[in-house]
């Protein structure tokens, strides 16, 4: 801003005004410029956090100071990274370096997620590849921090042999990668009730518009996509516009599910709860894992179990460990005070053991529209459905299957449902469903998926 621009507003608008004016621009020009020359990638690692931290900053300050200048940097931001920047820092460093050994993971979140945990970890016993975390700290970060943290994803991709993610996301949207990388998808699920991806655009209440699916295709640039089973090759397709016979849809199963075969595993997983909670010995588990409500931006955590009801019908032989939906959580209700800590444990408060962990130890699996269903079907052990609210889940998101067909258990309405079809299991569980759902489902989940993953790398 020019002295006489300052001069002009001082007599206008005020010294206050004035200097609130200076700020926003001081703080705008830092942020185009810093984001345009972008030295954060030709500095050393010390000077780059020290550059990011202080853009970051401004950003905060320039949203603070004119929220309308911010949603114009915002959307000036996004392409200016994902099809400028990004693609040509990573194309300028493949012309520059060979492909090594390496393989380089990458999540949205935290660096280290149950997707990619173990496979991460076989990789570095059998001691071939070099071994890469990279979170973007999605919750936490700026757009900017986001996006910076996606150039040095790339700066780490360029000599690869595989890079593996577990979720979808725009960020690699516009990155040609090169032939001797495989770009894998490992998915964080192991199969879908409710649509993802293409199957939900233009919705009134999930998913992204036609338009800014092809602005940001996030699905073309991948080598493969794990899947579980044959059976759902149709879903992927569906969902992600890859044709089923293009070779990119593979049933080698999901690596983690490879745990559930080693009994040291579940057994380790055991004694780490009852070590923190030795109230747990000798009780059985049941685990209710639902998932979220509502648009991700605004979801929020079912709260239709009868906890209290549930303890006075079952605490003599069971506990229930809850864990609710990362995006939902921050809802998720008190458990009744009678029954805290005793028979309902909070598993997203006290976070000692992973989804597959508990899983793992689980005897019973109450879900509702969760992939998690599929995932415990692997153990061959009694699911109950919870659906209280199905007509309106499937209105509002839809499936890929008839839910009533699919469910290879009980699906109730009311917490004495759940209640009643636990206690019948004194009887006896008939595992018939169960085994003819995980056959079709979740078929190649048989404890040697991380072999056949690792060796897409040389495809």
């Amino acid at each position: 801003m020019s002295i006489r621009q300052i001069c002009k507003n001082l007599r206008t608008k005020g010294f206050k005004e004035t200097y609130r004016i200076h700020r926003v621009h001081k703080c705008e020009e830092g942020l185009y410029g810093y984001a345009t020359n972008r030295p954060y990638g030709n500095l050393p690692l010390e000077k780059r956090h020290k550059a990011l931290e202080k853009t970051v900053k401004w950003e905060k300050t320039l949203e603070e100071l004119d929220p309308k200048k911010y949603k114009k940097f915002k959307k000036w931001l996004k392409p200016h990274y994902l099809k400028e920047v990004i693609p040509q820092r990573y194309a300028e460093l493949v012309r520059q370096c060979d492909v090594k050994d390496k393989v380089v993971f990458m999540e949205k979140y935290g660096p280290t997620t149950p997707s990619n945990k173990y496979i991460a970890k076989v990789l570095q016993e059998e001691g071939k590849y070099e071994v890469v975390k990279i979170g973007l700290d999605k919750n936490h970060n700026s757009d900017f921090g986001i996006f910076e943290n996606v150039v040095h994803l790339v700066e780490e991709m360029a000599d690869a042999k595989a890079v593996c993610i577990s979720s979808a996301n725009q960020y690699l949207s516009h990155v040609e990668i090169r032939p001797e990388t495989k770009f894998i998808q490992l998915w964080h699920g192991c199969g879908c009730f409710k649509k993802v991806g293409y199957s939900t655009i233009d919705s009134n209440n999930f998913g992204r518009s036609e338009k800014n699916l092809q602005e940001y295709e996030q699905y073309h640039n991948y080598s493969y996509v794990c899947l579980p089973a044959e059976d759902q090759k149709w879903v992927f397709e569906d969902a992600m516009r890859i044709p089923r016979d293009s070779g990119k849809l593979v049933p080698v199963g999901v690596s983690r599910t490879d745990q559930f075969y080693d009994p040291e595993y579940s057994k380790a997983a055991r004694e780490k709860l009852e070590e923190k909670f030795p109230q747990i010995a000798g009780k059985k588990i049941i685990f209710y894992a639902p998932t979220y409500r509502g648009r991700i931006s605004q979801a929020y955590t079912p709260n239709q179990l009868d906890v209290a009801a549930m303890g006075a019908a079952l605490s003599d032989e069971y506990v229930l460990l809850i864990k609710y939906h990362s995006f939902g959580c921050k809802t998720r209700p008190a458990l009744p005070e009678e029954y805290a800590n005793s028979f309902a444990f909070d598993m997203n408060a006290n976070g000692i053991l992973d989804i597959e962990s508990l899983l793992a130890i689980s005897d019973i699996l109450i879900t509702d529209y969760s992939s998690v269903g599929f995932e415990f079907a692997i153990l061959e052990r009694p699911i109950v459905f919870f659906a209280y609210d199905k007509d309106q889940y499937l209105d509002e998101r839809g499936m890929y299957y008839d839910y009533e067909e699919i469910t290879p258990g009980p699906i109730c309405t009311e917490t004495e449902e759940i209640i009643s079809y636990i206690d019948s299991l004194k009887d006896g569980f008939d595992d018939t469903e169960i085994k003819k759902f995980k056959e079709q489902y979740v078929k190649m989940c048989d404890g040697h998926a991380t072999e056949r993953t690792i060796a897409l790398f040389d495809e």
